[in-house]
């Protein structure tokens, strides 16, 4: 006889095994990449051999952005995995396959990069070709840990209430660092180019400026940005408002 009880209790410790599992693996991936380098607290893992000199020059750039963020601290690593094979995007990426990268807080507190060419400094894109412009690889890596970064600090719960563009402007404001520019970005922004538009391009400039607006602007601390950020449509209408470059 059936046992209604006995296959959903089947069922849900099926479920509870695969989740434990999973969250096994994106915490402790190494033995899926066979190749690593540690230098500034930052430890590059890949599934194919690079140069070290290479690895330990963009390691250098990320953590010198990262330096700049409160949120960092040298006294602990940050892992990051390169994902050089498409099955291990498949498998750490899940539904985001595709995008550049992924820090899965509160469940793991690594990143996980797609694949990319190393030696100069470029993330590949899903078409095979090298990310060119200011996201490079070193680019990304500071993103993605900031996002880890930004998740720590406030928890998993806080986190959820983070505005999209306070989320993704922060990582970006940190890991485009000087390659940012405010002033070509708002004139951008108020001509209505559509680089700005996420929704169109994918990209965080307009998310970024925003930021930038209230950090270096408006003298925000990155915890006032984090746990107070106003509406982005607010933000958007004091940035138009703005005279100059010295804000309002």
């Amino acid at each position: 006889m059936w046992n209604r009880k006995a296959f959903f209790s089947g069922i849900a410790s099926a479920a509870i095994t695969v989740f434990v599992s999973y969250a096994a693996l994106l915490n402790f991936p190494q033995p899926l990449f066979a190749y690593s380098i540690k230098a500034h607290h930052l430890v590059l893992h890949s599934d194919r051999p690079f140069s070290e000199i290479a690895a330990g020059h963009v390691l250098q750039i990320a953590a010198t952005k990262l330096a700049k963020s409160p949120l960092y601290s040298a006294d602990e690593d940050h892992h990051v995995f390169v994902c050089n094979a498409h099955w291990r995007q498949m498998l750490f990426f899940k539904k985001d396959y595709g995008v550049g990268g992924v820090s899965p807080n509160p469940i793991s507190p690594h990143v996980f990069l797609r694949d990319a060419n190393i030696e100069e400094n470029k993330l590949i894109s899903p078409m095979g070709t090298p990310i060119m412009g200011d996201r490079t690889l070193d680019y990304f890596i500071a993103h993605e840990v900031t996002h880890q970064l930004t998740g720590r600090a406030l928890g998993p719960v806080r986190s959820l209430f983070v505005p999209q563009y306070a989320r993704e402007g922060y990582a970006d404001y940190v890991g485009k660092g000087n390659a940012f520019d405010y002033e070509q970005a708002r004139r951008d922004f108020l001509a209505g180019r559509p680089e700005m538009d996420y929704q169109k391009t994918g990209l965080y400039l307009r998310f970024n400026l925003l930021v930038a607006y209230l950090l270096d602007h408006r003298g925000w601390s990155v915890d006032k940005l984090l746990k107070k950020a106003p509406p982005q449509q607010e933000v958007e209408a004091a940035v138009g408002a703005e005279h100059g470059s010295g804000g309002s």
